[in-house]
């Protein structure tokens, strides 16, 4: 790959819309979280920019998000939005170190027939990744189809992995499972969780878990693909910068560089780690319960992220000029 092509598809994870999409978060944030509110029962100890909100509750930390499915996955596979709505929501809490406990939902449509699709959608997205569905709201009579969920997850003090805690000097390691294949009709879905056990995908994400203890910080990478969820993390840790090395980056045979790098895996995880024996430890725990890791970068200062293959490289995104999560560059979660 020569410099233009690094820098042509620099310019296309820039303006791909799974990045572009993220960008009115900022404004929702600034409105919504920050006003102080008093919580009755327990201490919310961290929020905005996360995967997950954390709150303690006595010993325990418990994690809490929710996902709305992209309109264009329910107008084209009702199920697969359903299954969908159940795997981010996982793959947030596993983000945080932590475990899923139940997930509940919010359902709209007035078509029988979608709304039979979603159920059985959620109902083996539960089974898959052994978080029930205990409850949510039902819009029967709604004029538009859609789909949204929420997680209540687990962790503790030695798990738990923030979003906004990596350090210039810290080394970045990618955690996926190349074993899968592009979702029927969604190119940038990459599935890895239908066509696999319970146990097996109980036993990646119980990896994932334990891995946890070694990382500094982290995000599961979603809609905006590697690039742009390592963009998001370095955002919310202070406006840093990375160069990450294409050449060391797991890939599926057979899938170009710009459909790689826009994907959403069904696992994957960008994690900042302390040092090479921190990188190792993670690599080697995921690799034992089939997962892929590998280093492919290191975290610095400069706001810049930046690709880089054969010796060439690239800017995706200057943080410091503009964030992907706020116009203004950066907000600090």
């Amino acid at each position: 790959m020569n410099g233009e092509s690094v820098s042509r598809l620099a310019a296309e994870i820039r303006e791909f819309e799974g990045v572009v999409r993220k960008r009115p978060i900022g404004k929702v944030v600034d409105r919504l979280l920050g006003d102080e509110v008093d919580p009755l029962v327990g201490e919310v100890v961290a929020a905005e920019g996360e995967d997950a909100a954390v709150i303690r509750d006595g010993d325990r930390l418990l994690l809490l998000a929710a996902d709305g499915i992209w309109g264009v996955l329910m107008e084209r596979d009702p199920w697969w939005a359903g299954y969908c709505s159940v795997l981010v929501n996982v793959n947030d809490v596993l983000a945080m170190g932590g475990l899923p406990v139940a997930v509940v939902n919010v359902l709209a449509s007035s078509d029988p027939e979608v709304c039979d699709e979603v159920i059985e959608g959620m109902r083996e997205g539960a089974r898959k990744f052994s978080t029930p569905v205990v409850g949510g709201h039902t819009h029967p009579d709604a004029p538009h189809d859609s789909v949204d969920a929420a997680v209540l997850g687990a962790t503790d003090e030695e798990h738990l992995v923030l979003s906004s805690t990596a350090e210039p000097g810290d080394l970045l390691v990618f955690v996926v499972d190349l074993d899968g294949r592009q979702y029927p009709g969604f190119p940038l879905n990459w599935d890895t969780t239908t066509m696999k056990d319970p146990s097996e995908i109980r036993r990646q994400m119980e990896a994932v878990r334990e891995a946890s203890a070694h990382v500094k910080a982290g995000k599961d990478v979603s809609n905006p693909g590697l690039i742009g969820t390592l963009a998001m993390m370095l955002e919310v840790s202070g406006r840093l910068g990375a160069e990450v090395i294409l050449d060391e980056v797991p890939k599926p045979e057979g899938l170009d560089w710009a459909t790689w790098l826009k994907s959403y895996p069904g696992v994957g995880f960008i994690y900042a780690v302390e040092d090479e024996d921190s990188a190792d430890r993670v690599i080697g725990t995921v690799e034992r319960a089939g997962l892929v890791g590998a280093v492919v970068g290191r975290v610095n200062d400069t706001g810049k992220v930046e690709i880089s293959m054969g010796g060439r490289s690239a800017t995706v995104f200057d943080l410091k000029k503009e964030g992907i999560l706020s116009p203004r560059g950066g907000a600090k979660g």
